[in-house]
């Protein structure tokens, strides 16, 4: 049996740890309560931080690569050749994208051999078609080669396509080229611009001519080209050059972003009063931060022709982009990407006014360049 002082002893010993636990809880209380009255600082850069969620804008995807004489001519004061810094903008194109299991295929414009309709041999893929997987695709992008193969043959890229499209969904084509399209002699080919007008009106297409046309005749022909459809684009080389990024960004979308859709009235393309502030914003924050870019992608209800809205569409992306330049004049316009998708993945059911409405529309999405 204990001593009277033994368990005084034990009852103030146990006072004090109970003291003692009833303080460290109390600390941790009020530094929990005081996080819980901080307000979270947003940070221009905070968006980019947390893991994206993407939109797949097309199903399918498909780069020709153009390793011909006239793309071995030095680039600017780089050291590097036309080709050298073609393979540079495509690996630094395929690190920025996402994975979302495109079909995929890579090839070259042709390799050597004269190239004849359903012959295997003739179709040297770099990539053969299948599921786009990113560090398999960037292995194929690395193999790619930087000695030229032969004159340019813009007409023989446009050929293969025909054996390659035909897939469930939208298709783009990423084509590398100076619009010149050398002959064998005594063989028929069809001339570019017929064969591009040919596949066009055969297949859900899209082109995106990367173009490094050195003359008014080749730069006419890329132009004539893209204008097949109204999806279609001519980018400068020196543009991709700049910002590898933007090659290949129009095959996906991020969602949510820090700015507000920009909505239209049915039919129209200018910017109304009320969504002045949200591009003021918008402009505010590409001067604030010169790393990012802005991507403006252009939609419609739907209501009138697939033709009709995907220029529609267009010009309302146009119509943004305008609106930034006029009123932020040191924004330089390759920090303003344009997409444009008609009536494409609407964001609410276009059997209602008030969902039409919604659809009607530029998102603005924030991407972060190099």
């Amino acid at each position: 049996m204990r001593s009277r002082p033994s368990r005084i002893v034990t009852i103030v010993l146990l006072s004090l740890l109970t003291l003692s636990m009833l303080s460290v809880w109390a600390v941790a209380g009020g530094r929990k309560a005081q996080r819980a009255k901080k307000k979270p600082i947003l940070r221009a850069d905070s968006v980019e931080e947390a893991p994206p969620k993407y939109i797949r804008m097309a199903d399918n995807f498909f780069v020709f690569y153009d390793p011909s004489t006239a793309m071995t001519v030095p680039y600017k004061d780089t050291g590097m050749t036309r080709l050298e810094m073609s393979k540079q903008i495509l690996l630094k194109s395929n690190e920025a994208m996402p994975d979302l299991r495109w079909q995929t295929g890579l090839y070259p414009h042709w390799k050597n051999v004269m190239w004849l309709p359903a012959s295997p041999g003739s179709f040297h893929p770099y990539y053969v078609l299948q599921n786009y997987e990113k560090k398999e695709f960037a292995t194929a992008l690395e193999k790619l080669p930087v000695i030229s193969s032969g004159p340019p043959m813009l007409q023989m890229s446009l050929m293969k396509m025909e054996y390659l499209l035909g897939l469930p969904g939208r298709t783009e084509i990423f084509l590398f080229t100076n619009g010149e399209d050398a002959r064998f002699q005594g063989v028929d080919e069809p001339a570019p611009l017929t064969q591009a007008e040919m596949l066009a009106k055969k297949y859900d297409v899209c082109f995106t001519i990367v173009s490094s046309a050195t003359t008014p005749r080749a730069d006419a022909l890329l132009h004539r080209i893209a204008a097949v459809n109204d999806c279609s684009q001519v980018v400068d080389f020196d543009t991709v050059a700049a910002h590898p990024e933007y090659l290949f960004g129009r095959l996906y979308m991020t969602p949510d972003g820090l700015f507000d859709n920009v909505l239209f009235a049915f039919d129209k393309a200018s910017i109304r009063k009320k969504y002045r502030n949200t591009l003021d914003r918008l402009g505010n924050y590409l001067l604030d931060n010169p790393t990012h870019y802005a991507v403006l992608s252009g939609f419609c209800d739907i209501i009138g022709t697939e033709k009709y809205n995907m220029r529609l569409s267009q010009r309302r992306a146009e119509s943004a982009q305008k609106y930034l330049l006029n009123h932020f004049p040191a924004l330089s316009k390759e920090r303003i990407l344009l997409y444009w998708y008609g009536y494409g993945h609407p964001v609410a059911t276009n059997k209602t006014a008030a969902g039409r409405r919604l659809n009607r529309r530029v998102s603005i999405m924030i991407r972060k360049g190099y």
